[in-house]
């Protein structure tokens, strides 16, 4: 492979090492090759229709091995990328979702190290009808704001470590009674950073309720407090969050969302508002429509109006499919 470059060389060697992972998971009922794919037409006014995703796409490899006792080794690690063009999503982070290795007990929870989305992150999308994603009618910014987990590479790396860490440790408690903790902190330092990112998520779903509080300071010390909280009524959903950042300079940001979903056979309706009083006052109204074809692969639709430097409205129909 002379006639590769460095950078090559390098994506040639991943690729082979995730290819080595792929074969046992023929034989093997412990290993798992995962993935998502959502690409549709978006169009916005003042901008030309583009092909664009409405989530994240991702593949991933995963697996356990049982050591007897109630423990098994796992290992989850996943790569992202843009279904319209191929290409990877961040250059600069192969294995940008996760690459984490670790431990998992019935009785004392989970154990993993490496890198990993954060307990703010790892739960926040149960709380907003776009799971969080970020994308067309995504409430996502009136959830966290300005906040980010990282808050020194983002520049550089952009949404690559936008809600994650690397060189961390992630534990989970086991779930009793429908409560569950997780906890996570970056052990290295990163260059150029202030502190060593940590956080915490307090997780409680028991029946139609669910509610999540968590707090996280980043590496460059700003800090954030997220509440959130859904209950279901039948077909119909109601989920809300409040969140509290407190960044550099001075910037406080308050942010709001109040949502909801509504179940029609096989079709749902999910509609939702956003607000921050952060930056200037911005909000968003989203709108959006949802058919399952099966239990893997849904149609949508979406509209949307966000009010921040200059009004924009939007629109947005795909396809998303889960394997």
């Amino acid at each position: 492979m002379k006639f590769l470059t460095r950078n090559g060389r390098m994506r040639v060697a991943a690729f082979l090492g995730a290819a080595s992972f792929v074969a046992p998971a023929i034989a093997s009922p412990d290993l798992t090759v995962y993935g998502n794919l959502d690409l549709g037409l978006v169009k916005e006014r003042g901008t030309a229709a583009r092909l664009d995703r409405g989530y994240n796409n991702w593949l991933g490899i995963k697996g356990q091995e049982n050591l007897g006792g109630g423990l098994s080794a796992i290992f989850d690690i996943q790569t992202r990328f843009n279904p319209d063009t191929g290409q990877q999503e961040r250059p600069l982070t192969f294995w940008q979702g996760e690459s984490t290795v670790g431990l998992r007990s019935k009785s004392a929870g989970t154990l993993r190290l490496g890198r990993a989305l954060t307990p703010l992150w790892q739960n926040v999308w149960a709380y907003e009808p776009w799971a969080n994603s970020g994308f067309n009618g995504s409430l996502a910014t009136y959830q966290t704001g300005s906040y980010s987990s990282d808050g020194v590479n983002d520049a550089a790396l952009g949404y690559a470590n936008f809600s994650r860490i690397g060189n961390g440790v992630f534990y989970s408690t086991p779930e009793f009674s429908g409560m569950r903790v997780d906890l996570a902190s970056e052990i290295e330092r990163a260059d150029g950073a202030d502190a060593r990112t940590a956080g915490a998520a307090f997780n409680y779903a028991n029946g139609p309720l669910a509610a999540m509080l968590s707090c996280e300071r980043n590496a460059r010390k700003d800090d954030i407090c997220f509440l959130g909280a859904s209950y279901r009524l039948g077909a119909a959903t109601v989920m809300g969050s409040y969140s509290r950042a407190n960044l550099a300079n001075d910037v406080r940001e308050r942010n709001i969302v109040l949502a909801g979903t509504y179940a029609i056979g096989a079709d749902s309706l999910r509609a939702g508002y956003g607000r921050s009083d952060g930056s200037g006052d911005i909000h968003k109204i989203s709108v959006g429509y949802v058919h399952a074809l099966s239990g893997r692969t849904d149609l949508y639709a979406d509209l949307y109006r966000e009010d921040w430097i200059e009004s924009a409205n939007g629109m947005a129909i795909g396809m998303s499919h889960t394997f």
